[in-house]
Order: C-alpha cells, then sequence, then structure tokens
C-alpha cells in the first residue's frame, strides 16, 4: 500500500472522528442551555436568551473552523513535504516528430549530481537553457525548443534534478535547481567559450530559469513562464484574507524543506530580482481569474517585473492560465520569444 493511500486513510479517520467530537460537544452545549433557560422576567428576556445561545454557538462555529483550518493547513504542508520532495524519475525518448537534431548529454551539478539533458548546437551564436516544470522532464520544453532551434538559436534542455532521467535523492521545488544553472552555463561553455547563454522556463523552471539569472551574470537574458513563490515572504499577503491564509501556511511549509531537506532555505525572489538589471528579463503569465486568488498576471508577474525594474518587461495572456501561452498563441508567442532573445544577445545573426 502506498504512502498516499495510507496517508488519504489517516485523513478520513481524522476527519470522521473530529466531526463527531464536534457534534457531541455542540449538542451537549445545546442540550446544557436549554435547560439552563428559566422563565424571563421580562418581556424581551427570552429573545435575549435565544440571542446569547446563537451567539455562543456561532462563537463556538468559528472556533471549530479555525481549528479545523489549522490543521488542514498543517496537514497539507507535512504532506507536501513528503510527496513533492520525493524523486519523480522517467524514462526520457527522442519524440519522432521532434524537428531538429538533438545530442544526448550528460553533466554534473556543483555537488556531484549527474543531470542528463539534450543539446542541440546554435547556428547564430546563441544558446538558450530550458527548464521545465515541477515534476516533468526535458520534453515538457519541446515546444520551446522546437521555436529556437527554427530560428537558429542552441539550446540544452535538461531533466532536473531527480526528476526524469538526472540522478538526485530529492526535489526541492527549485531550492537547488539553481545550482545545476551553473552547471549548464559551464557545459555550454566548454562546448564555445564564446557563446551568448539565455534561459527559459515554465513554473518552476520559470524560477530557476529567472532565480539563475540573478545568480550568474553568463546569463544574459531570461524568459520566465508561470513564475510563482520561491518563499512565502514572496506571496502578496495583502491581497485577499485567502493569500494572507495561504503565506502563513507557506512559512511552515519553507521552515519543514529546511528541516526535511537540511538545507539552507534561498532568499525569496522578491529580494533577488533587482540583482539581473541591467540584463533583460520578461514576464508572461496568465489574465484568466482563478476562484479567490485572481490571476496568475496580479499575484506574480505584474508585480516580479515591477520589483525587477527597467530591464524587465511584461506579457500577460488574457485568455492563458499557467504556462498555456504557446497553446493560446503559438505565433505570437514564437516570435516574442526569440525576438526577445535576439535582441538581448545583440550581434546573434
Amino acid at each position: 500500500m502506498s504512502f498516499q493511500i495510507i496517508w488519504a486513510i489517516g485523513e478520513l479517520i481524522f476527519i470522521l472522528v473530529f466531526f463527531l467530537v464536534v457534534f457531541y460537544q455542540l449538542k451537549s452545549r445545546l442540550k446544557t442551555q436549554t435547560a439552563n433557560i428559566e422563565s424571563p422576567a421580562a418581556p424581551g428576556g427570552r429573545i435575549v436568551n435565544i440571542l446569547i445561545r446563537l451567539v455562543r454557538v456561532l462563537g463556538f462555529g468559528v472556533g471549530v473552523f479555525l481549528l479545523l483550518a489549522f490543521f488542514v493547513g498543517v496537514e497539507r504542508a507535512v504532506y507536501s513535504v513528503f510527496t513533492e520532495t520525493s524523486p519523480a524519475p522517467s524514462e526520457v525518448f527522442i519524440p519522432d516528430n521532434l524537428g531538429f537534431e538533438v545530442e544526448e548529454v550528460t553533466f554534473a551539478s556543483e555537488d556531484g549530481i549527474t543531470l542528463a539533458g539534450w543539446f542541440t548546437p546554435s547556428q547564430n551564436g546563441g544558446t538558450v537553457i530550458l527548464l521545465h516544470g515541477y515534476g516533468g522532464n526535458r520534453t515538457g520544453m519541446v515546444w520551446h525548443a522546437r521555436q529556437l532551434t527554427e530560428a537558429g538559436f542552441g539550446v540544452l534542455m535538461y531533466d532536473e534534478r531527480a526528476s526524469g532521467e538526472s540522478g538526485g535523492e530529492y526535489r526541492s521545488y527549485g531550492w537547488e535547481d539553481t545550482r545545476d544553472v551553473k552547471a549548464a552555463i559551464q557545459f555550454i561553455h566548454s562546448r564555445n567559450p564564446d557563446e551568448h547563454i539565455g534561459a527559459a522556463g515554465c513554473s518552476t523552471g520559470a524560477d530557476i530559469a529567472v532565480y539563475g539569472a540573478a545568480l550568474y551574470p553568463q546569463i544574459e537574458a531570461a524568459w520566465g513562464d508561470g513564475n510563482s513563490s520561491v518563499r512565502a515572504r514572496d506571496l502578496p499577503v495583502l491581497k485577499n484574507p485567502l493569500i494572507a491564509l495561504i503565506s502563513l501556511n507557506n512559512f511552515l511549509l519553507d521552515w519543514l524543506y529546511t528541516v526535511k531537506l537540511g538545507i539552507e532555505a534561498p532568499d525569496p525572489m522578491t529580494d533577488v530580482l533587482p540583482d539581473i538589471a541591467p540584463r533583460p528579463v520578461m514576464f508572461v503569465g496568465g489574465g484568466m481569474d482563478r476562484p479567490l486568488l485572481g490571476s496568475e498576471a496580479d499575484l506574480f508577474t505584474l508585480r516580479y517585473a515591477a520589483l525587477s525594474g527597467p530591464n524587465a518587461q511584461a506579457w500577460v495572456i488574457p485568455e492563458a492560465t499557467h504556462c498555456d501561452g504557446p497553446r493560446q498563441r503559438p505565433e505570437e508567442y514564437a516570435q516574442k520569444m526569440t525576438a526577445f532573445f535576439a535582441e538581448a544577445f545583440k550581434d546573434v545573426k
């Protein structure tokens, strides 16, 4: 029986017991309060007693809700740490209809992890590192690679640590993956020391690409589609009460990650964004509203661009939600992405 099934059974048992206890307590309180009500001397006394009972029941209900919300937050954080840090291996095959030639390569990360990927050398002196979403593998960036190679750019697309065919004992939501960007840069420069280098990613890959640009000046431009929070402090807590609750939960999650993985938490994304300047960075986000949360663009895209400075651009795709810009506007997306890197590299032919 898998960990997920055991956890789900435990959740169900806890919820049933929790609501049985709540039901029993509520029933006992109502019974006690009913028994204690005496015939009022004043005409309005009974109404006052009823209002008092309603206030008490309401207070009890609010307390139960807050207690349950606290439990759910802690439970989700613990569950996330155990399930979303485990490796996500997968076999990777070169698609028959890939449309461009790739070389299967491996290179070592700073801490000795073997990273597996595909490399296509450039025709114009510029190569883009492509970074996939969480739990996926390099094939998640095939569409981007196809557009870039058709425009003459080279690509290095690899499986992030503990994903696909790359080594690693755990995943860390991008925390440890930024050091692998340094290894990718070194690999590209081992093939051509004068190569222009950019980085592009989707979702967690977008965070790695942008954060990597902040750390390594060799990255001349970064393209992030669907950026999110790296730390709890990246969330806009004043947007609405739900975001504030999520932020509180993420502070717990940050701490649990450091304990479970035995690593130091990186600086928040919002702290490092100004370090990218004067190099260009493009933030792409979906404009479709999600219930209670709002759109991806409102949460991160526009805010990250503003924090980065005048070197940053933001492109909001109104009909997109998360990383689906290539599906919604394929021609425009391809044109913008290739033009962005061509302009950034300047002397790309």
